[in-house]
């Protein structure tokens, strides 16, 4: 039961680590994630406004 104990701490310790370096990489990828994704959408309606206006 004492090395069933132990592995249990070790792949929680590295659990919690794997939580903190992706929480940390959410922080920072979601913002820009989020400017990409507007950013295209501006482009898109732009250079699509032109050609929508041809058919009017």
């Amino acid at each position: 039961m004492k090395a069933l104990d132990q592995v249990t701490a070790i792949n929680q310790r590295h659990f919690d680590l794997a939580v903190r370096e992706g929480r940390g990489a959410l922080t920072t990828q979601g913002p820009m994630a989020g400017a990409s994704l507007l950013l295209t959408a501006r482009l898109t309606v732009l250079g699509l406004r032109r050609r929508l206006a041809e058919f009017r």
